[in-house]
């Protein structure tokens, strides 16, 4: 089986994160949740990697780490973990990440009715 790498903000993190990770367990043997170091930032990121490690505690396939800069900036993947496949709802980052001919996966970012964080953050303004 292949290791996976979620990469986002989450600001802040919601359940369709939640919900588009655990659509994920059964598909990968390692599932690593990238919290990105993107602005705007609601939330400092070690404490979105504390929530996402709460959440996903018994649950051994996940790892959750800070990735440095803003990945679609980025001109090499050296900064990465060592991943098979990159998944994402983000076009952007599927397009950039696809550019390294490195295996991607787009993964549709809502399911059902819900809030996008761009929604959420507005909210908390």
């Amino acid at each position: 089986m292949k290791t996976a790498l979620f990469p986002g903000k989450f600001q802040p993190p919601h359940l369709v994160h939640i919900q588009s990770l655990m659509s994920l367990y059964d598909d990968y043997e390692k599932i690593i949740i990238g919290v990105t170091e993107d602005y705007p930032n609601v939330i400092p990121v070690k404490e979105v990697i504390t929530i996402f490690e709460d959440i996903f505690k018994h649950l051994k396939k996940y790892e959750v780490i800070a990735i440095s800069g803003i990945l679609v900036k980025s001109k090499s993947l050296s900064h990465l973990p060592d991943f098979d496949v990159l998944v994402s709802g983000n076009d952007k980052v599927i397009s950039h990440i696809s550019s390294f001919s490195k295996e991607t996966r787009f993964l549709t970012r809502s399911q059902g009715i819900g809030y996008s964080g761009t929604e959420i953050r507005t909210l908390i303004k």
